[in-house]
């Protein structure tokens, strides 16, 4: 503190001589200040007074204009309401005065009015009540407006009396302003408000109101309370002026020691800093010299302070950085380690050591002793990629084992570099576990090449092996043999079991599909990778591959024990079910010299075992090429012939047995084609349906189907029959019964001449979809039948839940009635089964009279068949009904 007091004292010193100046310089500025406020201000303040009084008077005269405008605007609204009575206006439109002075009085003891003046639109009639003289000077005034009478103040409105939106009349109405009302405007406009003469003066001020018709209104203000201010600002002046020269001592007083008290804080700052509390701040607002210094010295140990926080701050993170390197390490299970070549000593990471499984590093383990925990199959190579990381300097990657306690191992990935530090050679590197990646490796590896289903190799894993199995028996000059599997009615199963039971089937065919090639058969390969020989290439179909194949035939007691052992019943779920299977059979290198032809070659043997009637075997034979080449072309022609509209509905007459009249049609489609001639319905219904073309075909047929009933009827007038068109399996879809009911309606044919069949096969898709649909077809008029009534699947159990109208036998049933009486008694009792549900019931396939006359006996409601008559063209179809109307 001494080093500091000579120039305190000497600076204080310099501060006391300014403080005196400042005394007398203050002093004197108070006096003049103090004369000057007296003498020169006096005027300007009191001008500005008056004008600011001016001023405030102008607001409230235009505040006040306001009030009275809005006053007039009050009333004139008032009294529109009035004028609004339709009794007025009627009264005023007959003229009737007694009747208009009565309304007139009762409007003005109800409104307070002084005058209430009546009078037509040509001015020819009026009636006045009230004040004449104040209605007489309300007619000269402008309405609306104020005006005077006899020293009052009155307000006019003038309000069109109007009928159907014409003019009949006007209502003046005059009220009166009183003295309360002026006082209410005065509240509302800061000043007086006065009706009579009003002058302004050097007392008061006066301003008259402008815009309001003849009235003198005037806003007025008392000056009063300015010059009372001005007098008071006078004494403050010179109070002021006394004021300042005392304040001029006490603030020299107060400056000599405000000039100490900082230079004292600067001292006791730099000693705290000197102590090493860098939090110090001074923090002075002052603008001279001492203020710089201050902040210079502020500024100084923020520098410091900040130096301090960064070392601490590059120290903690250090610190944290191993701290991640550590954590980052056992986490990925990675350690790093440094190897010095000539000594052998070996440093590393703790959780290096983790990995070799070493709990005390400290002990010290030298390169030989680590190499030798490595597995023997692997230890020759990370020496050797050792010696040629130091030789060459290139870095070394490789995986290796490490033998831990108990024979269990650990797979580890090392890296290796070569360094040079300090004259000595080092080699640095890392080591990481990658057994939890190897084993997800060989995971996806099993996921890539197995299905997940059934555990069995997929296509990938066929293709693989198929390869390699094609190189062994080219080395050899043997053969290998391809079986394609597919299951018989597996998604029937599905539909009406589920697919969890399909797939527990799906597990299950393909364990008895391993354990029969298992079996000790010198056609299959090696028992060892037999479950290799069967795949799954997706839904329901499955691969054989058998290799080293002497004689193709003899694959043909593998397909054999296959259907064998599927034959034996799967327990399921409860449910006991007997699954056959097609298989088709192709060798190479006769079917086929490469995985594709091969496949492709197996695929149509198994489609023409399943066309052969399924539950069976089928080797390859070159003409199921010409047959699945005529498929694609069919499918080909087929989707251009509905692009080009060539297909044609022939209608077959459904007839009442006994009478022979025509009581129906049904809608059949048929196919001309320029290259593939006719074409059967048997034959492109079914390559529709697989296509996804029915729903073009279905669409088109029923299009079709209605314009021609519009057609007939247009020929023939209306028609009392119905037409009956097929709706396959495949159509249906979410909103079907919506888009054929819209279609109908936009061709305009009434749905009581339309008959939908289907089949007891829809219903397997989504029975209460189905049903809804076709309930709502039925609500809009359509009729449905049951159509080859009897193949399906619980035909009873459906008939009873189904709503159809129409029951049809199929024609199996109705072909062998004459001759077989078991067959007779059959379709009899569907007959009577249909009776007895409220049906309608057709036989379809008729073909000899005797067949009529049984169907006929038996109460069979209508037949169809080439008995009657084959399939018309429409216009075959329009004669046969213009003859059976004219019979």
């Amino acid at each position: 503190m001494s080093r500091f007091e000579p120039a305190t004292g000497a600076r204080g010193r310099r501060r006391l001589t300014l403080v005196v100046r400042l005394t007398v310089a203050f002093a004197a500025m108070a006096l003049f200040s103090a004369v000057l406020a007296v003498v020169v201000q006096e005027r300007t303040l009191s001008r500005d007074l008056r004008r600011a009084a001016e001023e405030r008077l102008a607001r409230a005269a235009r505040a006040a204009e306001r009030v009275a405008l809005g006053r007039l605007h009050t009333l004139e609204e008032r009294y529109r309401a009035v004028a609004s009575t339709p009794q007025l206006r009627a009264t005023l439109e007959l003229s009737d005065a007694p009747t208009l002075t009565f309304l007139g009085e009762q409007l003005r003891a109800a409104q307070g009015a002084a005058a209430i003046e009546l009078r037509d639109s040509a001015g020819g009639f009026s009636v006045r009540v009230g004040d004449a003289a104040v209605a007489t000077a309300a007619l000269r005034e402008p309405t609306p407006s104020l005006f005077a009478v006899r020293d009052r103040l009155f307000a006019a409105i003038s309000v069109p009396l109007e009928t159907a939106g014409a003019q009949v009349g006007t209502l003046i109405a005059v009220e009166p302003i009183e003295a309360a009302e002026l006082e209410n405007w005065s509240e509302l406009c800061g000043a007086e408000v006065k009706f009579g003469s009003a002058g302004s003066s050097s007392r008061q001020l006066a301003q008259p109101l402008h815009g309001i018709g003849t009235a003198d209104l005037a806003v007025t203000a008392d000056l009063a309370a300015e010059r009372a201010a001005l007098a008071a600002v006078r004494t403050r002046l010179a109070l002021a002026g006394l004021a300042a020269l005392a304040i001029a001592v006490v603030g020299c007083v107060a400056l000599a020691r405000s000039l100490v008290k900082p230079i004292r804080a600067i001292h006791d700052g730099v000693d705290r800093v000197r102590a090493g509390d860098f939090t110090v701040r001074l923090a002075s607002a002052r603008g001279d010299e001492i203020g710089d210094v201050a902040r210079g010295i502020d500024l100084m140990v923020e520098h410091i302070r900040r130096s301090h926080q960064a070392l601490d701050e590059r120290v903690a993170e250090l610190r944290r950085s191993q701290q991640h390197l550590a954590t980052a390490q056992r986490l990925a299970r990675v350690g790093s380690f440094e190897l010095e070549v000539a000594s052998g000593r070996v440093a590393g990471t703790p959780e290096f050591w983790a990995l070799f499984g070493i709990a005390d590093p400290d002990k010290g383990e030298t390169a030989d002793a680590l190499l030798a925990r490595i597995h023997p199959d692997d230890r020759s190579g990370v020496a050797e990629a050792a010696h040629a990381c130091l030789e060459s300097g290139m870095s070394a990657h490789l995986d290796h084992r490490l033998v831990l306690g108990e024979g269990a191992e650990r797979f580890c990935h090392l890296q290796l570099q070569r360094i040079e530090r300090d004259g000595e050679i080092r080699l640095e590197g890392t080591l990481q576990d990658v057994s939890e990646r190897r084993r997800a490796d060989e995971q996806i590896r099993f996921l890539a090449y197995h299905d997940g289903l059934t555990g069995l190799g997929n296509r990938r894993l066929f293709t693989e092996r198929m390869e390699l199995a094609i190189a062994q028996a080219r080395r050899r000059s043997l053969g290998v043999g391809v079986l394609f599997l597919d299951l018989d009615h597996f998604k029937r199963i599905n539909d009406t079991l589920g697919h969890s039971v399909g797939d527990e089937l799906l597990r299950g065919v393909a364990d008895r599909l391993v354990t029969s090639v298992r079996e000790g058969d010198t056609v299959a390969r090696s028992e060892e990778h037999a479950d290799t020989a069967v795949s799954r290439l997706g839904g329901d179909e499955f691969i054989v591959l058998i290799s080293d194949v002497v004689d193709p035939s003899d694959l043909a007691a593998v397909a054999q024990r296959i259907l064998s052992a599927l034959a034996r019943p799967f327990q399921l779920s409860g449910h006991e079910l007997v699954v056959g299977a097609s298989i088709g059979i192709a060798s190479w290198p006769a079917d086929g010299v490469n995985i594709d032809a091969l496949l492709s070659n197996a695929d149509s043997a198994m489609y023409h075992a399943k066309s052969s009637g399924r539950n069976g075997y089928q080797f390859y034979d070159q003409s199921m090429n010409a047959s699945a080449y005529r498929r694609l072309r069919l499918e080909a022609r087929l989707r251009l012939a509905l692009e080009r509209g060539e297909l044609a509905l022939h209608y077959q007459p459904k007839v009442a047995p006994g009478s022979g009249r025509i009581a129906g049609f049904e809608a059949l489609a048929r196919w001309q084609d320029e290259e593939l001639g006719s074409v059967p319905p048997a034959e492109f219904i079914p390559v529709a349906e697989q296509t996804g073309l029915i729903a073009t075909l279905g669409r088109w047929s029923l299009r079709a189907t209605c314009e021609q009933i519009v057609a007939w009827e247009r020929a023939l007038g209306p028609l009392d029959l119905r037409v009956s068109f097929n709706l396959s399996p495949r159509e249906f879809q979410p909103g079907i019964a919506r888009e054929m009911i819209s279609l109908i309606e936009q061709v305009g044919v009434s749905p009581a001449r339309l008959q939908v069949e289907i089949t007891e096969s829809l219903i397997l898709r989504d029975e209460d979809a189905v049903i809804a649909a076709l309930e709502e077809l039925r609500e809009h008029g359509l009729s449905i039948a049951l159509d080859d009534f009897g193949t399906g699947y619980s035909s009873l159990n459906y008939l009873r839940r189904l709503p159809v109208d129409t029951l049809k036998i199929d024609r199996s049933f109705i072909a062998p009635i004459a001759r077989s009486p078991s067959a007779g008694a059959l379709t009899r009792s569907i007959i009577a089964l249909g009776k007895a549900l409220g049906l309608r019931v057709v036989a379809e396939g008729v073909e000899a009279p005797d067949q009529q006359a049984l169907l006929h006996e038996w109460g069979c409601d209508e037949i169809q068949g080439f008995v009657i008559s084959p399939a018309l063209r429409p216009e075959d179809a329009l004669a046969r009904l213009r003859a059976d109307r004219a019979s």
